[in-house]
């Protein structure tokens, strides 16, 4: 039976970490964990997940990685080192990254620093290069066409990095936005070890809307190929607790058209090989 990954939920801790985002949704302050997502997959039939980090403070880490101490359907967390700081970085790492750890990946919100260029700083790239030395994988928070400019320098930098775009990049659905983003995406394709998350195109809309979502989906099949796309949740930011099935069910139809092998790698075996969990649904 072929394993559903969801690669990209979150849990929040609120009163122990500061999430700047809450600022604008209000209505997830409050603890959301295991728990609160358990009953959720059951429901839609998704098997393990991917947790990521929503702050960029070592708490949070520790305590997502805390989470899936308690939840063995946490394939894996994406948690959060201080990449300004190799040194620090390389700490953190051994802190977290011990062996029989779920830590897979790292993330850094890089749509909240104020320089759009943070991420190929040199202090950076060589944080980046400590991950790729420890076979972790690096989320692209990439909230602008900019961002995804980057990524050529990451394959020039650091080759060995797997990057994984969350949510397409974020481009303005809502207003009909295609360029310069889908200029931006295609040359990103061109880094072999880049993927991308089929998450988030909901978020503008205000719900799910596959028929506005496909055109996006057709582009990064087209540039990525069905083996370097994931589907995730976003959980609980996309609908904000409200039909997590549907996010799933969402999921599907936009990537109808792919072969039932391609289908079953985007939802499960591509998560799970990219951030190097196991076995591998191909």
């Amino acid at each position: 039976m072929p394993v559903i990954v969801d690669a990209h939920h979150h849990f929040l801790a609120p009163g122990r970490i500061d999430y700047p985002f809450l600022r604008f949704l209000p209505d997830l302050a409050r603890p959301l964990g295991s728990d609160d997502l358990e009953p959720l997959l059951r429901d839609a039939g998704v098997d393990r997940t991917i947790c990521v980090q929503a702050a960029d403070a070592l708490e949070e880490t520790a305590f997502l990685l805390e989470q899936a101490a308690r939840a063995d359907w946490v394939a894996g967390v994406v948690g959060w080192v201080p990449l300004a700081d190799p040194d620090a970085t390389a700490r953190a790492l051994e802190r977290f990254a011990a062996p029989g750890s779920r830590l897979c990946g790292i993330r850094h919100l890089i749509h909240d620093e104020p320089d759009p260029d943070w991420l190929v700083q040199e202090p950076v790239l060589a944080s980046l290069a400590r991950l790729a030395a420890a076979g972790l994988a690096f989320d692209l928070s990439a909230f602008s066409p900019r961002h995804l400019e980057h990524v050529v320098t990451l394959a020039e930098r650091v080759p060995d990095l797997d990057v994984v775009i969350c949510h397409f990049g974020m481009p303005r659905i809502d207003l009909g936005e295609w360029e310069p983003w889908a200029s931006r995406f295609a040359e990103a394709a061109g880094h072999p070890r880049c993927h991308v998350k089929i998450s988030g195109l909901d978020l503008f809309l205000g719900g799910c809307d596959a028929a506005r979502i496909q055109p996006y989906v057709d582009h990064a099949l087209a540039c990525f190929g069905p083996r370097r796309l994931l589907w995730a949740s976003n959980w609980p930011v996309s609908l904000q607790l409200r039909g997590y099935r549907e996010l799933l069910e969402t999921g599907r139809a936009v990537i109808a058209a792919c072969s039932e092998a391609e289908r079953t790698a985007i939802l499960g075996g591509n998560a799970l090989r990219v951030y190097r969990l196991g076995r591998a649904e191909s």
